[in-house]
């Protein structure tokens, strides 16, 4: 028996009405849904910390939930594990006509991005026409689907020449929060701070740079940084609330310099 086979069977037996473990009988997908958001998160975790073992396991968990949902989908006479691997197997077959067709291959990566999206477009070409950003869920992280938003819209010709560009855009955003807080208008600082995390994240979509991972780094960064700080606190025998602010920006600067 396959790997797979015997992970489908263990799901069917923890669904088991009568004999099942009472937790996993009473899940649905709407309850199951923040654990998948979860376990992604604690994957891309583990990838960001270079832990393959525990990307192992986490990869596992990942699985688990694509099971779990597949076994409630089959209770449900909607669609069974089975359907979920030949959709998908289908679909890279298809979107990679270089590899399985014959078709022109594709002299990069770019390249390829353009070919998978011109036949997915293609396969819905019989579906209705949806608004642009209509395929972008609401309920995605606000910096990932600010990307997807951006891309998109780039897509149809609405985008800046070039990253200068965009900084200049930053500062003009800059700006205008800087008037918001002079003015002390709470509404207009939160729509105008959304707007300048929206106008950054473009600055590194144009970079190339990911902006939810150069965002990791740096919350990885700081919190090593703090630890050091609190480190030396300890040995000098001094507290947060009894250092003046100033010499913690020293403390913390040296700290920046020795690394």
């Amino acid at each position: 028996m396959s790997s797979v086979q015997s992970l489908l069977d263990t799901m069917q037996k923890l669904r088991d009405k009568d004999l099942g473990c009472p937790w996993d009988i009473e899940q649905t997908f709407q309850s199951l849904s923040k654990h998948l958001i979860e376990e992604a998160y604690e994957v891309t975790d583990a990838i960001s910390r270079q832990d393959y073992a525990n990307l192992q396991e986490e990869l596992g968990d990942v699985l688990l939930q694509v099971i779990f949902h597949s076994q409630i989908a089959s209770e449900l006479e909607l669609f069974n594990f089975n359907e979920v691997a030949d959709t998908l197997n289908q679909k890279l077959i298809r979107r990679h006509p270089h590899v399985f067709a014959r078709g022109v291959v594709p002299e990069s990566a770019e390249e390829q991005a353009i070919i998978w999206e011109a036949v997915k477009k293609e396969e819905k070409k019989e579906d209705l026409p949806q608004p642009t950003f209509a395929d972008i869920p609401s309920s995605m992280p606000p910096t990932l689907r600010a990307e997807r938003i951006q891309k998109q819209a780039s897509k149809k010709g609405f985008d800046w020449t070039s990253a200068h560009d965009v900084i200049l855009k930053v500062e003009e955003e800059i700006a205008e929060l800087k008037l918001a807080i002079s003015n002390n208008d709470p509404d207009n600082m939160e729509e105008e701070l959304g707007d300048l995390l929206f106008t950054v994240i473009n600055v590194g979509r144009h970079l190339n740079i990911d902006a939810n991972d150069a965002l990791a780094r740096s919350n990885n960064k700081f919190i090593s940084r703090f630890h050091s700080l609190e480190k030396e606190l300890e040995v000098s025998e001094q507290s947060f609330e009894g250092t003046f602010p100033q010499e913690l920006e020293k403390i913390w600067d040296r700290i920046k310099l020795d690394e």
